[in-house]
């Protein structure tokens, strides 16, 4: 069991063309969330809908690219 504050690093191996859309998508989500921070300053609500939109479509690549390359089993809570 981890104790509280420990890191472990997560090694995986996956192709190259997904290696650059996880990148991609780190990116775009970091900047959306900063488009997300300016946006709420300048009550702008559209710029705050499509910003959550950006972060949202970046976080599902993400997370997309993960589930290809890690088995989920139902004791890790997958539905069977």
């Amino acid at each position: 069991m981890l104790e509280d504050n420990v890191v472990q690093a997560l090694t995986i191996s996956i192709s190259e063309l997904d290696r650059r859309l996880l990148v991609s998508g780190l990116v775009g989500w970091r900047t959306a969330n900063g488009d997300i921070d300016d946006a709420i300053s300048a009550e702008n609500w559209g710029a705050i809908d499509r910003a959550q939109n950006d972060r949202a479509s970046h976080a599902n690549t993400i997370a997309l690219i993960f589930n290809k390359y890690t088995d989920t089993t139902t004791e890790q809570g997958a539905h069977a």
